[in-house]
């Protein structure tokens, strides 16, 4: 309420609606809400809504009822971002200043000053201090000299008109709409201080945005590309610049540690005809980043500095709630090797269906570590039915929502300590079913 009082002075010589909120989408949609409280003389509202595309929605407020509202084409001067690189974007940006205007009329100087008051794409209309009013042809311009003070551009602008079922000598008028630009970013900075602590700096970059202005509530939205739930960060009072804008979003402490991870495919190429496969694989170097902080990590490419500042790599680092862990890729090592085959040891009726047949599979999993150093690993796999308990070993199997045919899908998931040079054989056993031929 105190930011709306505080533009209202501003809004009456304007007759401006000011951006208050703006929901700025991953993808680059963006809704936005301007509203201030302005007159309502004998139930009426006329302002101004900045921009090339009308507002979608007029919202509603308690304290009055709205009888009928208007939009209309309109134009509205504002203050520019940049000065003017040629004698026309002079003249437009001076409009409402006091000018000396250089002119040929015929073959004679003339030099005239006076309130620059509009310009068309032919003529000046400037007001002198007797108050006569002067048209000058814009050709005939050869020079312009100007006040100090602001440039003015002429913005496309819509003029609202409303009328109100209210008594009130103010009211609240609120539009909105949706606009498309470019989407916003996040950036982090990932400094490894010592073998398990790094410094994480987040930057927020924002695209250049005409809907720049007064400190706004901003609120940056990550929708993922693959669906699921939207998140939404917060930020009260930013200010959105016509260029580039970079906020600074979060600097912490928080510990890491180095972590190998290995994906292995399901080898179950056909359930009719029956078919598997083999597949070898390398494990990728990654850094585990834990977020002990009570803020959601935002998505984003991060360049990872040694402890004396200088680049080491660059990764990415997904969506990371508080608490959670945010797995940073590096790169494939081929010291590092992983074999996977699977064979088929028995086959049987299956009780439930005379026509359909249960297969056993066996799988057997090599990794070998051929570097210099001890690694921590962690394997993925995915497979097609329904693994045997007592031959799994230490494995952990996570269900997946997925089904195939009449099997179930899960997820097996190894974590293992590799010395240097060593190689661990590990195997495996499910069942699954094959369909009726």
């Amino acid at each position: 309420m105190t930011k709306l009082w505080l533009l209202l002075g501003s809004l009456w010589a304007q007759s401006a609606l000011p951006l208050t909120r703006l929901v700025w989408y991953s993808d680059g949609r963006v809704y936005w809400v301007r509203e201030a409280l302005v007159p309502a003389l004998r139930g009426e509202v006329t302002v101004k809504v900045p921009g090339p595309k009308p507002s979608t929605f007029l919202l509603p407020q308690p304290e009055y009822r709205l009888k009928a509202w208007t939009l209309q084409p309109d134009t509205l001067q504002m203050p520019s971002a940049s000065l003017p690189e040629s004698l026309d974007e002079l003249l437009e940006q001076s409009v409402g200043s006091s000018v000396e205007v250089s002119y040929l009329a015929g073959s004679e100087w003339e030099g005239l000053s006076g309130l620059l008051e509009r310009v068309t794409a032919t003529d000046l209309f400037l007001r002198k201090a007797t108050g006569e009013e002067v048209v000058l042809p814009r050709a005939a311009v050869r020079s312009v000299r100007r006040s100090p003070g602001p440039y003015q551009r002429v913005f496309p602008a819509w003029r609202l008109s409303a009328r109100l079922d209210t008594a009130l000598p103010l009211v609240r008028v609120a539009v909105a709409g949706w606009d498309t630009l470019a989407p916003w970013r996040a950036a982090h900075l990932l400094q490894l201080i010592t073998p398990t602590r790094a410094l994480l700096h987040t930057t927020l970059e924002l695209p250049p945005s005409p809907l720049a202005g007064a400190a706004v509530e901003l609120f940056l939205v990550y929708q993922p590309a693959e669906g699921g739930g939207a998140h939404t960060w917060h930020l009260p009072l930013q200010k959105i610049s016509p260029s580039s804008t970079r906020l600074a979003f979060l600097q912490a402490e928080l510990s890491y540690s180095e972590l190998y991870r290995a994906s292995l495919p399901d080898l179950v190429e056909s359930l009719e005809p029956f078919q598997l496969s083999s597949a070898r694989a390398q494990a990728e170097r990654s850094l585990q980043l834990l977020n002990t902080q009570k803020v959601t990590l935002p998505p984003g490419s991060v360049q990872i500095l040694d402890a004396e500042g200088l680049p080491v790599a660059r990764s990415v680092l997904p969506l990371t709630p508080p608490g959670a862990t945010g797995y940073l890729p590096l790169a494939p090592d081929p010291a590092i090797q992983l074999r996977l085959q699977e064979a088929e040891v028995r086959r049987e009726k299956d009780r439930s269906s005379s026509a359909a047949f249960r297969v056993t599979v066996q799988g057997t999993l090599s990794v070998q570590n051929g570097t210099t150093r001890e690694v921590r690993l962690r394997i993925e796999k995915p497979l097609t039915g329904q693994p045997i308990k007592d031959k799994i070993g230490f494995v952990q199997v996570v269900p997946l929502p997925e089904r195939r045919a009449t099997n179930p899908r899960q997820l097996l998931q190894w974590e293992l300590l590799l010395r240097p040079g060593a190689t661990e054989n590990l195997e495996y056993a499910y069942e699954l079913t094959l369909p009726p031929k």
